[in-house]
């Protein structure tokens, strides 16, 4: 499946997104759905280096937070599952079931990985003795399988990329700490690396990680309107410890169970916000740190007999500058205006054009990806204007984003208001009784009233007091919750 060009790529971002989204996808080779399994897509070269960097980031932050890195098998048997009873309620549904190989059936059906919980822990028994064997920190980059009725590239598949932190401590207070720090490990590279900024919320009781004691989750907001989750952690406390037998013998010989946490930051969902949040009418526009080519040569020949002159001006100037960026030089036998087309739609930062004026005066032209504007420059200079190019385009991107997220944050008072402002699209904000199980009634009421609308939970870390009542049953609020529709 090849790049479509932009006087094919008709969908307005704005008018319809999800025409738009799964235009740009292809328009801009990201993935191939063609794969002859439903639900499972083929991954292109420049959403894998794009998935590699996210990883990377992502990797570099645990291993500093003393995290090692693991691989643990893909199937997971399903007495590993069964050990924990709401962990295997919650999954079993959507579970992938090996049960043949070599033509004969297995005496026990295999899981692929749908997490990991369950396979870490069985090993955590063994690896856990003593309080010296305590934290224990590891994390896999691995995908993971789930069957989803409804599937979208790098919004929700069968098959996703993903890491799992798996954690365990002598003290639940420990325990609680971690969870903090993975919020904060999620937030600063989402923000600080791929432009996107996040609510964190606690999850309500009912929508927590099964088997868990506290969920807790980054969402973003999609050009729809629509919560997408891209990252969680969980506080697991001993849920899955005491069935799996993690314990550790104190210095007075005393035997306890652990403590325990898992993060889970969705690379493969990250891409989809990705795409979503930044792009544009044009395609995709990236962040200069992320992208797969930062800034992309374009030589514009007036005529034949100064090609090669003008050519080999460029072929030195990428030369140069590759040392300190990832450039490219477009050669192709292209019209300027289809290369500029194809290198916008990949969402390439910075187009470098090189005419025979700028030959002649020893200059370049950046133009940049997010606001078009041309910038000419000396070519002394153009290690410093780029890199501050690129640096301006991640701020103007977090900008856009950012304003776009705080203005779609909304307040409610009553049912009706509720139900126009869930219908407007974005974040609203509610006073709600409980966010305990008790008040799961109120909340499928809203989710009924309102077509979709979810609670996503309470704001982290903000300690917002709700003064008045319930806004369904009249009950003094205890929580001051938030409610989307979500993907």
């Amino acid at each position: 499946m090849g790049m479509l060009s932009q006087r094919e790529f008709k969908a307005d971002k704005k008018k319809n997104f999800s025409e738009w989204y799964n235009t740009i996808i292809y328009a801009a080779d990201l993935a191939d759905v063609r794969y002859n399994v439903q639900g499972f897509i083929v991954h292109k070269p420049w959403s894998m280096f794009i998935i590699k960097k996210i990883y990377s980031l992502f990797e570099e932050a645990l291993e500093k937070d003393g995290h090692k890195p693991v691989l643990f098998p893909l199937v997971i048997p399903e007495e590993n599952f069964e050990k924990e009873k709401e962990h295997v309620e919650g999954f079993s549904p959507n579970v992938f079931w090996v049960t043949e190989a070599g033509g004969e059936k297995l005496k026990r059906k295999l899981a692929l990985r749908p997490t990991s919980e369950t396979a870490f822990y069985q090993l955590y028994s063994l690896w856990i003795q003593s309080r010296s064997d305590l934290p224990l920190k590891l994390y896999q980059s691995t995908n993971m399988f789930r069957f989803e009725a409804e599937t979208n590239p790098f919004l929700r598949g069968r098959e996703f990329l993903w890491i799992e932190a798996h954690d365990a401590f002598a003290t639940e207070e420990e325990s609680k700490e971690q969870v903090g720090k993975d919020l904060g490990i999620a937030k600063e590279i989402l923000l600080q690396h791929l432009g996107l900024p996040v609510l964190i919320f606690k999850r309500p009781d009912w929508d927590k990680f099964p088997g868990a004691v506290e969920t807790y989750a980054c969402d973003c907001l999609l050009p729809d309107g629509k919560a997408f989750q891209v990252a969680t952690t969980h506080l697991l406390g001993q849920n899955f410890s005491k069935p799996f037998d993690i314990k550790f013998v104190d210095e007075k010989g005393g035997k306890h169970f652990v403590f325990q946490t898992c993060f889970g930051p969705g690379i493969w969902r990250m891409v989809g916000a990705l795409v979503s949040i930044h792009g544009d009418e044009r395609g995709l526009v990236l962040p200069f740190s992320l992208s797969p080519v930062q800034a992309v040569i374009i030589p514009i020949p007036r005529k034949a007999s100064g090609s090669e002159k003008l050519l080999t001006y460029c072929r030195e100037m990428k030369k140069r500058l590759e040392k300190k960026f990832i450039v490219d030089l477009d050669d192709s036998e292209k019209t300027p205006g289809y290369k500029y087309n194809e290198w916008e739609m990949r969402g390439v930062p910075i187009r470098i054009e090189v005419g025979e004026k700028e030959l002649k005066e020893k200059t370049l032209t950046l133009a940049r990806r997010d606001t078009r504007e041309r910038i000419g420059v000396k070519e002394g200079d153009a290690e410093e204007r780029i890199k501050d190019t690129g640096n301006s385009i991640f701020q103007n991107l977090v900008e856009n984003a950012e304003r776009e997220l705080k203005e779609n944050i909304r307040s409610a008072d009553s049912r009706e208001e509720l139900k126009k402002m869930v219908e407007k699209g974005g974040f609203v904000k509610l006073e709600l009784c409980s966010l305990e199980s008790e008040g799961k009634e109120c909340a499928d009421i809203i989710k009924y009233e309102t077509g979709g609308g979810k609670v996503r939970g309470t704001l982290y870390g903000e300690n917002q007091k709700p003064a008045g009542k319930c806004i369904i049953c009249g009950k003094a609020a205890k929580a001051v919750a938030y409610v989307a529709k979500q993907y």
